[in-house]
Parts: C-alpha cells; structure tokens; sequence
C-alpha cells in the first residue's frame, strides 16, 4: 500500500500540481499584497518588455548596464514630458466640451429617432414610437457610458499615481532583474535547476511576446479609429482613438463597449444625423476587422492559446475581484498558469522522479 501510494506521490503530474499549487499561492499572496499599486507594477512589467531589448544593444555596444539603463530611461521620460504637453491640453479641452453637451443628449436623441422614423415612414411606409425609443436609447448609452466612465476614470486615477512609481520601478528592473532572477534560481536545490530555468524561460517569452503584441494592438487601433474619426468629420477624433485602444485592451467586452463613445459623441455634435452614426460605426468595424483578420492572428493569438469559455470566465472574475486592472491582467495570468503548469509536467516527465526527487 506504501508503495502505491509512493508511487501516485511521485507521478510527474502529482510533482506538477503540487509545485503549481504552492506557486499560486505565493503569486495570490503577492497579487493581494500589491494590489494597492498592482497597476503600476504591470504597467512597469509592460515598459520592461518593450525596453529590455533596447538597454541589450546598448550593452553590447559596450555600455554599463547603469548607464545603458539611465540613457534609456531619460530618453522614455523626456518624450513621455513632451506628449503629455502637448496632448493634455487638446484633452482637457475636449473633455470640458464633452461634460456641457451632455446635458443636451435627451433632446439629441429624441432628435435623431425623429429623423429616422420619417425616413422609414417615407421609404418603408412604416414607423415606430420615436420618444420611447429615443428614452430606451438614452437609458442605455448613460448606463454603458457610467460602466466606461468608471473603468476609465479608474484607469486615468492610476495612470496619475503611475507618474511617479513606474519610471522608478521599470528603471530597477531594467538594471537589477537578472541579478535578482540569477538569485533566485541559485536559491533551488541542484535537482530543480534547470526545471526552473524551463520554467522561466518559456513563460517570459510568451509574457514579453503578449506585452509586445497587444501593445502593438492598442496602439494600431487608436491610430487607425483617430484617422477614420477625423477624415469622417467626427469630433474629438484623438479622444475617441484613446478610448477605442484602451477600451480593446478587455478582452470579451472591450468590443461592444467600444461602440458607444462614437454614438456619444454624435448624438452631442452640433449636427447629429443618422448618416453620422452609420459612420462613426462605419470606422469602428473597420478597425476592428484589421484587428480580427491580422492584428489579433498575427500579433496576439500566438501568445495565448486559450479556451473562449475559459477567457470569459476569468475576465468576469477579474474584473469582480480587481476592477478595470484585473479586466486587463486576466488572460496573460491565466496564460501564464497554463505555461507554467505545462512545463512543469513536462519537466517531471522528462527527468524522471529519481532525477527530481
């Protein structure tokens, strides 16, 4: 009986579940912990792998890790100064004209179901209650623009405390993260070397590629959503371009969220008409069938190979437990367990119990 249950004890996949549940553990601990600044840690994580290959070539070209580093840092820094000063105060702007038309966006869209319904009455010979639908949309876009408000509102408060911890956070890990991985893989016994060092490397490959592509992602659609908004005439194109990259960054719901800043905006415009709407939605579809048939299958889904179900669910949880952040954070987690897990079972498999135990 010893035997047998030595035996299950020993199985690479009993190895596997165990390590992989006392590392969860100890990343629950550490999530719980920083939840406080978990924001900017990510958001240095972000900037680590987007940096890291720059401050190598530096080295290579026979600069100090220091000074590499510092070089780095105070070119990211100067240029992040010189976009803020230039981009927040067309923002600001845009936001203080925002906040005083909404207060005209009932009679906006009682307006615009109007319009429509003589349209269809004309053409179709058939119409519909204009107030009450006008109402009914009026009830939803508030409701859908609060969830965004929130989420972006949390975004921006975080960004703002970001300001100051995150240049100093990706600065440290740009200068001290191998020292500090080197320590930490020398701390495993002699038999688990080289299955951490599998473990490492195949799950910061797969980290620093997902960073790399939905970045590239967020960034693709804000500039492709600004161009289409501004040639269409819409206003405050560079907003909405902002908002549609972030609000893409969810996973699942960024999607359908995405679509009511644009019908926002131009229900508050000085000419709202149905034709606009079309348009604004026009754009956003565009964008996200680049995103749908080349960015997310060329960029981003090689990085996380993840069941649909398993996303949604993880999302919601995320979300629930640790707002707008958890949204973001959830899928590169969970990838990163299902990596982790992976290697795990099969380096057990691989060495053989006598070789790990």
């Amino acid at each position: 009986m010893d035997g047998i249950f030595d035996r299950l004890l020993m199985h690479p996949a009993t190895l596997a579940t165990m390590c992989f549940a006392i590392g969860l553990g100890f990343v629950w601990a550490f999530v719980y912990i920083t939840s406080p600044v978990l924001f900017s840690l990510a958001l240095s994580a972000v900037f680590y792998a987007a940096l890291s290959p720059v401050v190598d070539h530096l080295i290579r070209r026979n600069f100090s890790t220091s000074m590499a580093v510092s070089l780095v840092m105070v070119v990211v820094v100067v240029v992040m100064l010189i976009l803020s000063a230039l981009l927040y105060p067309a923002f600001s702007n845009q936001f203080t004209q925002f906040s005083h038309r909404a207060v005209y966006l009932d009679e906006r869209a009682l307006h615009m179901a109007m319009q429509i319904n003589t349209w269809m009455q004309s053409h179709l010979n058939h119409g519909f209650n204009a107030p009450q639908v006008a109402h009914k949309v009026v009830t939803t876009l508030n409701q859908k623009a609060a969830e965004i408000s929130d989420s972006v509102t949390s975004w921006f408060s975080h960004a703002a405390f970001s300001l100051v911890l995150v240049p100093l956070a990706t600065f440290f890990l740009l200068k001290d993260y191998r020292m500090l991985r080197n320590i930490t893989m020398q701390a495993l016994p002699n038999r688990y070397f080289e299955l951490g060092w599998m473990v490492h490397n195949a799950v910061s490959i797969q980290l620093q590629n997902y960073v790399r592509g939905i970045s590239i992602q967020a960034l693709s659609m804000s500039l492709i959503c600004t161009a289409g908004f501004w040639l269409a005439g819409i206003d405050y194109a560079p907003l909405l371009g902002l908002l549609v990259g972030l609000l893409n960054l969810i996973p699942m719901f960024g999607i359908s969220l995405a679509k009511i800043p644009p019908v926002l905006v131009v229900l508050l415009s000085d000419h709202p008409n149905f034709k606009s709407v079309i348009v604004a939605l026009a754009v956003l579809y565009i964008a996200q069938a680049v995103d749908k048939l080349y960015l997310t299958p060329h960029v981003v889904a090689k990085s996380a190979n993840l069941h649909p179900l398993t996303i949604l669910l993880g999302v919601i949880l995320a979300g629930y437990y640790f707002g707008f952040i958890g949204l973001i954070l959830a899928v590169p987690l969970m990838f990163s367990m299902k990596v982790i897990y992976s290697e795990l079972l099969r380096g057990f498999r691989h060495f053989g119990p006598k070789q790990v135990a």
